[in-house]
């Protein structure tokens, strides 16, 4: 079939009038999506600036912080700002204007450095525990107490009549007003401590600074000296002990507070106490309250029982100065009526725990059946003590009492006059006891021919908080 061109035309001319609307739509429905599509376009290529930047900004703050790794695996981000030998110092990467932060290395496996550099700190820390003749940090560490209940661990920068600036451990340094604190005392206490090594090495100093690594001690031949803690076998204080020539060091002398039955001047330290025995059968107790009081009492086997009491203080290392009372009764009656006395006294004490001397004077009275009868004299005592060895001692104490009549019947007119009576033992001594062997005599004994005395013998045994060094 065949179409004449006038059909065509008229055929394509409606076409276009009919659908020409149509082709208008989608036309502009086009349009619009390629508008559309634009905008998406633009918008995701913003989006992929924005992703871009950020990526870029973080890699940026990634490279500007530093990753300290700790012993415990925890991380820190944070900007160091120093390293010394012994600690590194930092801000929080999370508050760069905040405080500086410090931690020795000793805590610290590595460091992870903005520029990428890792530093392992394994072997530094190593060697710091392993160098013996330099300490890390040979500032003596404190702890401070504020009023308020705070307390603070580190180092006093300087000090000044009102305030003190004190650089913790944590917080950094800090400016602290007297008023405010309570309490400024060194960390770990300012005793000497014996320090026992693997090797059997002693050295003796005071702690001055203390990590998990290293102990830090100030001695007084070798000055400050760092000693790793796997070298140390033992520490404890040395609290009185003797060191002697030959550089052994004797425990403590456990029985320094008195000799046979006087006291010393030296006092009982708080929590300390002793058992004493004499004879077998006088039996007595005396416990420290505190570093200056100690109370006591005892049995005279079936006679009689006692009370007493001692305050002492030390005036300096080589003199110490006490003074009590001794109050006691008789279990039964004496000529029908009951039996009492009492005696005060003072003493003072020359010397060291080992060797001294003790002079003293007490006065009593004596009670019987109600009637108090005061001495007419005081009494004198002139004791001492000195060590010999390790364990091995000499000990004496001497009376000098006002009497009345002749008790030894030697012909003495006087009514009332002062009889002698001197001792002499071997004190044989462990870490935390005695024993005491000798002889008791006075002159109107000897004259009878007890030219040696009356034997004595007696131990102590100490408890409580008693430290044997």
């Amino acid at each position: 079939m065949f179409f004449t061109p006038q059909l065509t035309f008229t055929t394509t001319k409606k076409i276009l009038l009919n659908y020409t609307p149509v082709f208008l739509s989608l036309i502009k429905v086009f349009v619009l999506k390629l508008s559309n599509a634009s905008k998406i376009i633009t918008m995701k290529t913003k989006l992929f600036f924005i992703v871009t930047f950020a990526f870029l900004s973080m890699g940026k703050i990634s490279r500007g912080q530093d990753t300290i790794v700790k012993q415990n695996q925890e991380v820190i981000l944070a900007k160091i700002t120093e390293i010394s030998s012994s600690e590194i110092k930092y801000k929080r990467f999370d508050n760069i204007d905040g405080p500086v932060y410090s931690i020795t290395k000793t805590a610290i496996t590595k460091i992870k450095f903005s520029n990428g550099k890792v530093e392992e700190m394994k072997n530094e820390t190593t060697a710091s525990t392993e160098n013996s003749s330099l300490p890390a940090d040979p500032t003596p560490h404190y702890i401070l107490t504020m009023t308020d209940g705070t307390q603070l661990r580190g180092k006093v920068i300087s000090e000044k009549p009102e305030e003190v600036i004190f650089k913790d451990n944590n917080i950094g340094e800090k400016t602290i007003s007297r008023k405010n604190i309570k309490n400024l005392s060194f960390e770990f206490g300012d005793k000497i401590q014996v320090f026992t090594l693997t090797d059997g090495s002693i050295l003796t100093g005071k702690i001055i600074n203390k990590t998990d690594a290293y102990t830090a001690i100030e001695t007084k031949g070798l000055g400050i000296v760092n000693l790793p803690e796997s070298k140390i076998k033992s520490v404890r204080e040395l609290d009185a002990a003797t060191i002697t020539e030959a550089g052994k060091i004797w425990f403590k002398n456990p029985n320094c507070t008195r000799y046979l039955f006087a006291p010393s001047g030296i006092p009982l330290k708080k929590g300390e106490g002793y058992y004493q025995n004499i004879y077998g059968a006088c039996n007595a107790v005396n416990f420290g309250l505190n570093n200056h009081i100690s109370i006591g009492g005892g049995l005279v086997g079936p006679l009689g029982a006692y009370l007493n009491t001692k305050v002492g203080f030390d005036l300096g290392k080589y003199t110490h100065v006490a003074a009590g009372c001794v109050l006691g009764n008789g279990f039964f009656p004496i000529n029908g009526d009951n039996f009492g006395l009492g005696l005060g006294f003072g003493v003072v004490t020359i010397g060291d725990y080992d060797n001294n001397i003790t002079i003293g004077a007490g006065y009593g009275f004596v009670n019987s059946g109600g009637d108090v009868k005061w001495q007419e004299k005081p009494l004198f005592v002139a004791n001492g003590m000195t060590r010999l060895g390790k364990k091995y001692a000499l000990v004496t104490e001497n009376w000098i009492v006002n009497v009345k009549g002749d008790p030894f019947n030697r012909g003495i007119s006087e009514d009332s006059h002062y009889e002698t009576i001197f001792s002499y033992a071997f004190r044989y001594m462990g870490e935390r006891s005695t024993l005491d062997a000798g002889f008791v005599n006075t002159p109107g004994l000897f004259e009878k021919g007890w030219y040696i005395g009356i034997p004595y013998i007696g131990f102590v045994i100490r408890f409580g908080n008693y430290k044997d060094n």
